[in-house]
């Protein structure tokens, strides 16, 4: 089988389940890899008329062929040197030692056979189109030093090859060698500079899919149903403040998003300082929630069109990342029946609406936000203003703007390059994000997974140790329980138990009894600590407790004074 890509012919040798091997059929160099991902945008292709008449069964094969053949056969026969260069190379070497030649031309004849099941020789070019000597070294001279991932000059290409070519044994240039300007002129007059293949093997197949290769669809063709989430993380532009002190930078937060693929509806964040896989789960489990209660909490009413996500996704595409490789995640995935799709390396082209997403958020705070902390582009001169001394925002500012900018971005912007269908023209869609959530789910195109509201809670959180004590259940310096569960501490005291708990809420915790979850309110002595993150509550205790230690001096002192009143007073009697 023959398949076309980027203008290049190549011969499939091998297929597998995740891709196959191909080699070039002109110009055969080593085989390489396509996955089933690059194999799509492929185009099947006739064989070559060349290899038909190299194969032809009643051509008779020339007695040179027969003799390179028989050298050949050793690694013909190995199944493995397709894959495997070391064992390509040590077969080579051992097959020119015993036939007296060199690894090299063993290791070019196999690739010809390769490439073309034969060991034919070229054809010579005739007529107009063959190729003077000078021309051939010109085009051997830009094929092997131009075309390399070195990326040398044009002009160094040039010197190189009259280095090699136009000079004597002394290294002095042969008179009558060719100029820069004829060089110059075969490379332009012959269209070397244009076409995809200068840009492959100067900057990598890799980057030609993600920056050059022609496109003819978009990703909404490539998923037929909603519930199909796009994910990825970046780090906020920005530098934040402690809720608890304004003059303590906490940092610059993570964001991950969920881009829903057919509609390009952002259907789930996470904003905060935690990162990884924990901020992956947080992300899916926003996901899940109703929208409505969610807002709510930060004093942001709005209507279920506006952010009509809810449920798990059917499907989940990531790059390769950690984060989103980690155990849990493949338990959630198994538990729920949830595909993941996990794409090539250094291809965030494969998952353009998530990349996209993450710009037009932050473009629509950007302007409102710079000098309060808005990290610039100017931010790597020298002499840049350091714009972690103008952060003013806090984490809970900066999750409502975010929610705010998502709800404009799902409900009221016009997706104007959006294909819309016959269907959806007669059903009178509005072309926002929402509404062609809606017109997706009424007409049940839908895989995601509807849950009981309570485990959507639940999916996120992290598993930790506590005690049980006379307060309660005390967890990393906070107590936790009510009179309803005082039976259950009564049992469970002094013992060690297993907590589930959300990093962001220092009110949100829940004993696990059993793979029962029983949610622990915090105890009125800690109620002061309620909506906050426990980062941020160790800070308040951090500062209470400094406050207190700077008094203590000044509190020795009164004691000392106190002693000698008491001691002037009894010893006058």
């Amino acid at each position: 089988m023959f398949i076309k890509a980027l203008e290049e012919i190549y011969h499939v040798l091998r297929q597998e389940t995740d891709g196959c091997w191909v080699i070039r059929f002109e110009n055969p160099q080593r085989p390489q890899f396509l996955s089933a991902a690059q194999m799509e945008v492929c185009q099947r292709v006739p064989a070559p008329k060349r290899y038909l008449q190299s194969t032809d069964h009643k051509r008779k094969p020339t007695e040179s062929e027969r003799k390179k053949l028989a050298m050949l056969q050793q690694m013909i026969d190995d199944l493995y040197c397709v894959s495997d260069y070391k064992r390509r190379k040590e077969l080579s070497e051992q097959i020119a030692e015993k036939h007296h030649t060199t690894p090299r031309r063993i290791y070019q004849l196999y690739l010809l056979y390769l490439a073309q099941d034969s060991l034919m020789p070229k054809p010579r070019a005739t007529c107009s189109g063959e190729q003077t000597d000078i021309q051939r070294i010109f085009q051997q001279a830009i094929e092997t030093l131009y075309y390399s991932a070195k990326r040398p000059s044009l002009r160094s290409v040039y010197d190189c090859m009259l280095l090699e070519h136009f000079t004597d044994d002394n290294g002095k240039l042969l008179e009558g060698h060719p100029t820069w300007s004829s060089f110059q002129q075969y490379y332009y007059s012959h269209g070397l500079h244009k076409g995809s293949q200068k840009q492959i093997s100067r900057e990598g197949l890799t980057n030609y899919q993600r920056n050059h290769r022609m496109l003819f669809g978009n990703a909404q063709n490539w998923k037929s149903q909603i519930g199909c989430y796009q994910m990825d993380a970046t780090q906020g532009d920005l530098y934040l403040v402690s809720s608890l002190d304004p003059n303590t930078v906490i940092g610059r937060p993570n964001l991950y998003l969920a881009v829903d693929t057919v509609t390009g509806l952002i259907a789930g964040f996470y904003a905060g300082m935690e990162a990884g896989e924990q901020a992956v789960l947080y992300c899916i489990a926003n996901a899940a929630q109703d929208k409505v209660k969610f807002c709510a909490k930060y004093g942001i009413t709005i209507t279920a069109d506006q952010w009509p996500s809810t449920g798990l996704p059917g499907e989940i595409v990531t790059d390769r990342g950690r984060e989103f490789c980690g155990s849990r995640i493949d338990a959630l995935c198994k538990r729920y029946g949830i595909e993941r799709e996990s794409l090539p390396p250094f291809r965030p082209d494969q998952k353009g609406l998530v990349e996209k997403s993450f710009s037009l958020i932050q473009n629509h705070y950007t302007a409102a936000l710079r000098g309060k902390g808005m990290i610039e582009a100017d931010a790597q001169e020298r002499w840049a203003t350091d714009y972690r001394k103008q952060a003013s925002l806090t984490l809970n500012d900066y999750i409502k703007l975010l929610i705010h900018t998502i709800i404009y971005l799902n409900s009221a912007r016009v997706l104007k390059n959006y294909p819309l269908t016959d269907e959806m023209l007669r059903d009178h869609v509005t072309p926002t994000a929402s509404g062609l959530w809606h017109w997706f789910t009424e007409m049940g195109r839908s895989s995601l997974l509807e849950l009981d509201p309570q485990e959507y809670e639940l999916l996120a959180l992290s598993q930790g140790e506590a005690t049980v004590d006379r307060h309660g259940v005390r967890f990393r310096g906070f107590h936790y329980g009510a009179p309803a569960v005082r039976s259950l501490l009564e049992k469970l005291r002094n013992s060690k138990v297993t907590v589930a708990y959300d990093p962001e809420r220092t009110d949100l915790l829940y004993l696990v009894q059993d793979d029962e979850y029983v949610r622990l309110p915090l105890t009125k002595a800690c109620s002061r600590y309620r909506s906050q993150s426990y980062a941020e509550a160790q800070q308040y205790r951090a500062a209470e407790q400094d406050a207190k230690q700077q008094c203590s001096a000044a509190e020795t002192q009164a004691r000392v004074d106190l002693m000698r009143d008491i001691q002037t007073i009894t010893t006058k009697r």
